[in-house]
């Protein structure tokens, strides 16, 4: 199939080959990048150095091609980025900014956390412009580290190359990633045990380790090095890692979902963290989702410990956009996909369809669907976001699609029929397919968001806790004989209250509490826990 898909891309990428037309970017309402080769000529790899400049006169102020820029003017290396995008005219950029010796230097751009590394991304096979940034917004709204991006219009060499995000890219940092750096010197103890970021992606060439599981396809499945970097990482930061990953899949794929240490998987993972990785793909119906540019990370013991889902980052396969995987398809399940129908399965984990079996999980992913069904996912929320958005980069968009006039009405990809023959068609087929595919969730997904289901426990679990009422609203009665403390977190999984239980009756107030879902954890001496999902209305 892989060969089937290549042999087409190239005949796509054959048709429309610089046949676009030339458009002169005078002013606009985003700001305006102006890269300037000096000459150079960009390639794969390795970056080049070239002038590159920002000019943002601030919201609500055009800005002018020709104005001074006030936003950023120094240098950086720059590239190609992708796989199958790079046969588009239309490229992606990695960026690297420097200083003018060429020496690595941060900085923040357009509002955004400073740092070195940038992408500049033309989102070259989505039409809308919206469905990365409005991934990226929805994570982020979970609650989550996703990239931050600004809408962007990009001038190369004085050659107008249409709408653009400028966005951050995954790296492990206090305004990125923000777990702990892992300096060559932490080779043990709670200094060894993160942070780390691993991916799951292309097998071409690959460095990291194999584990002791299968994918999905079968094959051995495989875990890459991201940060520490394989040049980087230490024989005792990798022996860490791979010893700590194997011991999670030892429980989820083990008895009762439980390693030989004793530790159910839900006690390793940030559970919250999976139920939204899962969401997303699934909402989106990500054709590269779970196997592509797939993410997850670990801080140190100390600072929780647990391996976090994400961040996301592919998703321009998504939202109807491409027959690829049947994506066009509004039913069906992501996490289900087979050899018959995709290709590349050979990086996809049998994670989620294992936790997909799993009757916590799937309880706790219904309550948090339902959850966020009621805002952040309710239809009326999502179509105003698009339609906030779309007017934001109106006139934009009407430049890029003069600069790109072979892509609006035709296919540049493997797209369904038939192919919308404007922007606003683009835009209404997108939210059609958007609509269509919640109601096949909300119809679908298992799980039972019962509020008295406990959603993560131990395999000693002592059962004899009650909470009346729940939901509430003032005051929570709790009964208990055989827990000595209560956590209490938001469903973004931060710690809002600590109290000391009491053998017996117990009266706890949540009457200052936000209206929302709380994981109330009890712990005994013992260290058993138990944790109920709690309703603040």
């Amino acid at each position: 199939m892989k060969t089937i898909i290549h042999t087409l891309l190239f005949t796509i990428f054959t048709c429309i080959s610089s046949q676009s037309q030339a458009q002169i970017l005078t002013n606009s309402n985003l700001p305006i990048v102006k890269i300037n080769t000096n000459g150079n000529t960009i390639v794969d790899e390795p970056k080049v150095e070239v002038s590159f400049q920002i000019i943002n006169n601030g919201t609500g102020l055009m800005n002018n091609i020709n104005d001074f820029p006030n936003a950023y003017d120094g240098y950086c290396g720059i590239e190609f980025r992708g796989n199958s995008t790079q046969g588009f005219d239309k490229k992606t950029y990695s960026i690297e900014l420097h200083t003018n010796l060429g020496v690595d230097t941060s900085a923040s751009l357009l509002g955004m956390g400073a740092e070195e590394d940038w992408i500049l991304h033309a989102m070259v096979i989505d039409k809308s412009q919206i469905r990365i940034p409005m991934s990226f917004y929805m994570s982020q709204q979970m609650g989550h580290y996703a990239s931050n991006w600004r809408y962007v219009e990009v001038v190369l060499d004085g050659d107008y190359r249409g709408v653009y995000i400028l966005v951050e890219k995954i790296k492990r940092d206090k305004n990125r990633v923000d777990i702990a750096k892992l300096d060559a010197d932490d080779l043990a103890g709670d200094s060894v045990t993160g942070g780390y970021i691993l991916r799951i992606d292309w097998l071409d060439t690959p460095q990291g380790f194999a584990s002791n599981y299968t994918s999905q396809s079968g094959d051995p499945m495989f875990f890459q090095w991201y940060y520490p970097k394989a040049s980087k990482i230490k024989p005792q930061q990798a022996g860490y890692i791979e010893d700590w990953m194997d011991s999670f899949e030892q429980a989820l794929y083990g008895n009762n979902y439980t390693n030989s240490q004793g530790k159910r998987y839900t006690e390793l993972i940030e559970v919250n963290s999976f139920t939204d990785f899962l969401i997303i793909n699934e909402l989106s119906k990500n054709s590269d989702g779970y196997k592509l540019s797939s993410y997850v990370h670990k801080n140190k013991f100390s600072k929780g410990g647990k391996l976090v889902a994400g961040p996301i980052w592919d998703f321009d396969q998504t939202y109807g956009v491409s027959e690829v995987c049947s994506n066009d398809d509004y039913t069906g399940w992501t996490y289900l996909q087979n050899q018959n129908d995709c290709e590349d399965l050979e990086s996809m984990p049998m994670w989620w369809q294992t936790m997909m079996g799993d009757d916590i999980f799937k309880n706790r992913l219904k309550c948090r669907w339902e959850l966020l069904r009621q805002g952040l996912l309710h239809k009326d929320s999502i179509n105003l976001w698009i339609d906030n958005q779309t007017n934001n980069i109106s006139d934009a968009i009407g430049r890029n699609f003069i600069k790109w006039d072979n892509f609006i009405g035709q296919s540049i990809w493997i797209e369904p029929s038939p192919i919308p023959q404007s922007y606003a068609e683009e835009i209404s087929t997108m939210k059609d397919w958007i609509s269509n595919r919640i109601d096949w969730i909300d119809a679908n997904l298992p799980g039972n968001c019962s509020q008295d289901t406990p959603i993560e426990i131990t395999e000693n679990r002592i059962n004899n806790i009650e909470i009346f009422p729940n939901p509430a609203n003032d005051l929570l009665w709790i009964t208990s004989e055989d827990y000595s403390q209560l956590s209490i977190y938001s469903i973004q999984g931060k710690l809002v209250e600590s109290h000391a239980i009491i053998p017996g009756n117990q009266l706890i107030s949540v009457a200052t509490f936000k209206p929302g879902y709380y994981l109330f954890e009890f712990k005994s001496d013992l260290g058993i826990k138990s944790i109920y999902n709690i309703v603040i209305e």
